[in-house]
């Protein structure tokens, strides 16, 4: 039993990439309740995480550096309620969306079964079964994790840089600015470089999944036709070309995507290194306050952490 001709051609890409996201937010869409409040419990946990290094540098100003310790213990008793709440939020919006994300995706899949159920013959003639069973599954359950986290990272992520880069002008434009520029620019630089081939990797190992779950599939269902005229050897030659490919596929995306995470770690840390040595300068020169470089030291990270998880979610 050789292996089908269809088997070993390119897996089709969206021909209109707008209208397949369009479609897939008519589906999202129907849960409009679970949307709202997922947004309204996002941007409380936003206003949180932003008034949390301001309080901090606020006690280091205010309570700290003079010695009062019943305001420092209001502020710090004030500021753990305020991560408590954070908790609790982020909590319910994960919960809130995994419930949404998970009643998509099952219409998704009964459209989807549906919809096979109208094809024609030939359709399923030209195609190899495996592959079609492998987007049932493993594709939609990709899009089932982008649904219950890329949402919530994305809306959150966008909220919080644009809640954070406010506070920060306004605390101190100076800082503010070197700071936004410093990260924005590295992150954008490495996000041009390297997630276009780690996208690349993963499209690539999802046709070479479903190349490979085709040929298990015929092969299992003609298992009588393998054993009748003694094809193992062949069978097994072919399984290994596959295993193979995917093997490789597998490893180069993830040796890309496992630059992400490094690469954004040094580029936080540079800026961070970057507004701690102008933010010490500015101390020194009586243009800010101790207080305020702590608070912006914090700021820095929280305004890299999004742009991370977002650069991560599109990979």
């Amino acid at each position: 039993m050789g292996a089908p001709r269809h088997m070993f051609t390119q897996a089709e890409r969206a021909r209109n990439r707008r209208g397949t996201i369009a479609r897939l937010w008519g589906y999202l869409k129907r849960q409009r309740s679970a949307l709202l409040i997922t947004a309204a419990l996002v941007l409380g946990s936003t206003v949180l995480n932003v008034l949390g290094p301001y309080l901090l540098g606020h006690a280091i100003d205010a309570y700290v550096l003079p010695g009062d310790v019943p305001g420092l213990l209001r502020i710090s008793l004030l500021m753990l309620l305020l991560y408590a709440i954070n908790s609790l939020l982020t909590w319910l919006q994960t919960y809130i969306m995994a419930g949404a994300a998970q009643r998509t995706v099952r219409d998704l899949r009964n459209d989807l079964f549906a919809r096979l159920q109208t094809l024609s013959l030939r359709f399923f003639d030209q195609r190899a079964h495996g592959d079609l069973m492998s987007r049932l599954t493993n594709d939609v359950e990709n899009i089932n994790q982008v649904l219950a986290d890329g949402i919530v990272q994305i809306i959150s992520g966008v909220l919080g840089m644009v809640g954070i880069a406010a506070i920060m002008f306004w605390v101190n434009p100076v800082l503010a600015a070197v700071s936004i520029l410093s990260i924005a620019s590295m992150t954008w630089l490495l996000n041009t470089q390297i997630a276009p081939r780690t996208r690349a990797g993963f499209r690539q190992q999802q046709q070479a999944l479903g190349a490979l779950n085709g040929l298990i599939e015929e092969t299992i269902t003609g298992q009588r036709v393998v054993k009748a005229y003694h094809r193992e050897p062949v069978v097994i030659a072919q399984f290994d070309q596959h295993n193979g490919t995917l093997r490789a596929a597998a490893i180069r995306a993830q040796i890309f995507a496992g630059f992400i995470g490094p690469m954004m770690n040094f580029t936080n840390n540079t800026g961070l290194a970057i507004v701690a040595g102008t933010g010490g300068w500015m101390a020194l020169q009586g243009l800010a306050t101790v207080g305020t470089i702590a608070s912006f030291i914090t700021y820095s990270r929280q305004f890299g952490r999004p742009l991370s998880e977002i650069a991560n979610l599109f990979n």
